[in-house]
């Protein structure tokens, strides 16, 4: 009788029903007849309780920003002879950005060195000159006077010396200053001079491209100063893990980094009450983007050997609080009310009313009451239930059966 009753259509249903009321009333069999109805099979998607490890954790929205973001300027002028990068694309430290034409740095430098041996060699002389003079104004063949010119001459000789290289320094500075190159890895944004264009040192012109450090990457979260004291003390144990949610909400989407907190602002915003925490996170492939909104969920702690359940397998009561459908051995329902810890990640913590190794729906075909005895299926098999290929094809059989019962009536009819 119950496979019968599994497989009539709700129209069926209700004429037996009806039927049987009205044919037995009040009697055992009606009544028999009730409770079988009340049994009848739903489908439902199950899973058994396995303890696990349960984070419980501090999540606060926030933005993303770069480490290093900087302006790439001239440090000197002269014409752009190259552009060696595509905007928007990654770079490494030391590669070569801009090239300016090194033609007037190399004849500086040129000059820059003939001075320097010119110096150097009038410091010889001086030198030269001074000593050979030196046993004179002993012997008083020259004057004390003439001797003290000698001794500044040779003095004056060293300063020229000194200053013509330093010169040459800075000639050789200048030719490297020509080449411009990225002084950390990045990504470069749009560039604001092209080729052959006159540039500058910076403050006198416009900046030559921007450039973004990408990894690691931060986000800059606001937390309440309630949570100070915990985070702290966390902090001094040790290194205080996060995960960063970019590009995403709560409920998913985006990417998640492991990212750890490097710092802890030293005072509370006293209009929000809030205090600002940095986490950093490694962006190896350069997914996030600076300026994006993301949610670090920041560690305090784990519960190990949780209960732990799909959110999606909690019932809300009308008046507050949550409970769960219990299967039995005989895959029957009852009802059980629970206490919810935490929610992550599409995952609640159960403190209260559940145990390891108990089964419990998770998502069902129909409505549920206590005392239903329930079909367990796979979740792919509950979304073709529920999509209508079941019932289609339960409608191409019965129209066929029906067509074919037509046939056979007007064959009899015939005969």
């Amino acid at each position: 009788m119950r496979k019968l009753l599994s497989g009539a259509t709700p129209m069926v249903l209700g004429t037996l029903l009806t039927g049987l009321l009205v044919g037995c009333g009040d009697s055992k069999g009606g009544q028999a007849m009730m409770a079988l109805m009340a049994e009848k099979d739903v489908t439902v998607t199950a899973e058994t309780i396995k303890p696990q490890t349960f984070p419980i954790v501090l999540s606060q929205p926030g933005t993303t920003y770069a480490v290093r973001n900087v302006n790439i300027d001239s440090r000197v002028t002269g014409y752009v002879e190259s552009v060696d990068f595509m905007d928007g694309q990654l770079v490494k430290t030391g590669d070569t950005l801009f090239q300016l034409d090194p033609r007037p740095f190399e004849a500086a430098l040129l000059e820059a060195r003939g001075n320097l041996e010119v110096a150097v060699a009038a410091r010889n002389l001086a030198e030269r000159t001074l000593e050979r003079n030196r046993p004179l104004v002993e012997s008083g063949a020259i004057s004390r006077e003439d001797f003290d010119q000698l001794v500044t001459d040779l003095e004056k000789s060293e300063g020229q010396v000194e200053t013509a290289a330093g010169s040459l320094v800075n000639a050789e500075l200048n030719l490297s200053y020509s080449t411009i190159t990225a002084p950390f890895d990045g990504r470069v944004g749009q560039r604001q001079v092209e080729l052959g264009a006159l540039v500058q040192p910076s403050g006198f012109a416009d900046t030559l491209v921007t450039l973004v450090q990408y990894d690691p990457m931060r986000i800059l979260v606001s937390v309440d100063a309630h949570n100070l004291p915990k985070l702290l003390e966390l902090q001094k144990k040790g290194i205080v893990t996060a995960k960063v949610r970019v590009n995403g909400t709560r409920g998913g989407g985006g990417k998640v980094f492991d990212g750890v907190i490097d710092f802890i602002d030293n005072q509370v915003d006293s209009s929000t009450s809030t205090a600002m925490v940095r986490v950093k996170f490694d962006n190896p492939d350069a997914w996030a983007y600076p300026g994006q909104f993301g949610e670090a969920q920041i560690l305090v702690r784990n519960v190990p050997d949780a209960v732990v359940i799909p959110q999606r397998a909690l019932r809300a009561e009308q008046g507050g609080g949550s409970f769960v459908w219990l299967i039995d051995s005989k895959n029957k329902i009852t009802r059980q009310d629970v206490t919810v810890g935490e929610s992550l990640e599409g995952k609640s913590w159960i403190q209260k009313g559940l145990r390891a190794g108990q089964r419990i729906v998770v998502d069902s075909g129909g409505e549920l009451s206590s005392g239903n005895v329930v079909r367990i299926v796979t979740a792919a098999q509950l979304k073709a239930e529920q999509s209508g290929e079941t019932t289609t094809a339960s409608d191409d059989s019965s129209s066929s059966s029906s067509g074919t019962s037509s046939k056979n009536s007007s064959s009899s009819s015939m005969k």
